[in-house]
Formats: structure tokens, C-alpha cells, sequence
């Protein structure tokens, strides 16, 4: 039997062209997760935040889904006594997997951004020193009282 009269021959043909064609760089090497580093701070042991939803105590690191890591999340880190230090977590394309899909073709680009898998943290090490209250509002009634 000759492979072109084989009727499964074609199907398979057009199954395998179109997974190269929709695998893309991002989504086949990115991995499910993105690392969070939260640095050795001022105070040690602070309570970190994702959302709202409470992490660990720094200092820590943690592998994260990326669909909870969103663009614009919060990170919190408390600790009683001190300001809240806030950080808002931007995602940006990682220019790595923008060239290699590029050079792969525009599908895999179209897939990876479509699928947000392209786009990474920006920052995943966090460097944090909490500022005491008493002090925090010492500097807002001097600035008040120059004013």
C-alpha cells in the first residue's frame, strides 16, 4: 500500500503542521511558574502579602503560578510597628522568547501573547526596609508644620 493512498497519511500531515506551527517558545520553555525572591529585609521576619493573601515571613523565595502573578498584583510586607511596604508587580514581554518566535515565525508570537505566557515579572527579587510608625509620623508632622 503507497503511503499517498493511505487516507490517515494527510491527517496526520496537517496534525503535525499545525503543532509547530501553534507551539510557541514561551509556552513550550516558560514553565508554569515564575520565582519570587523577597530579600533579607529591614525588620527581619515581616509577613508578606500576594493579593492579599498571606505568603510567608521573609526572608523567603518562592516559585509561584504565573496566573497568580499577575500584571499590577500587590505584594505587602507588614510587620506590627512598622508601615506597610507596598510593590506592585509589572509584567513586560521577555525579549528572549519575542526572538525566538519571531525567527519561528509570527504564529508562535500571535499564541504566546494571546496565552500571556510572553510576559514576565520584572522584578523577582524584592528588597524591602520597613519604617517605624512612630517615625513614619514624626516625618509627616514636621512636613506638615514647614508647610
Amino acid at each position: 500500500m503507497s503511503l499517498l493512498k493511505n487516507k490517515k497519511w494527510p491527517v496526520t500531515i496537517l496534525l503535525f503542521t499545525m503543532v509547530l506551527g501553534f507551539s510557541s517558545c514561551a509556552t513550550l520553555l516558560g514553565g508554569k511558574r515564575n520565582t519570587l525572591n523577597i530579600q533579607s529585609g529591614q525588620p527581619d521576619s515581616a509577613m508578606v502579602f500576594l493579593d492579599g493573601v498571606y505568603l510567608g515571613q521573609a526572608p523567603f523565595k518562592l516559585h509561584i503560578s504565573k496566573y497568580k502573578l499577575q500584571h499590577r498584583s500587590m505584594i505587602e510586607i507588614k510587620k506590627e510597628g512598622f508601615e506597610t511596604f507596598y510593590h506592585e508587580v509589572l509584567r513586560s514581554p521577555h525579549i528572549g522568547y519575542v526572538v525566538a518566535d519571531i525567527i519561528t515565525g509570527v504564529i508562535p508570537l500571535i499564541v504566546d501573547v494571546a496565552d500571556g505566557n510572553i510576559y514576565r515579572p520584572n522584578t523577582r527579587k524584592i528588597e524591602y526596609k520597613l519604617v517605624p510608625v512612630q517615625k513614619a509620623e514624626n516625618n509627616q508632622q514636621s512636613e506638615t508644620t514647614t508647610k
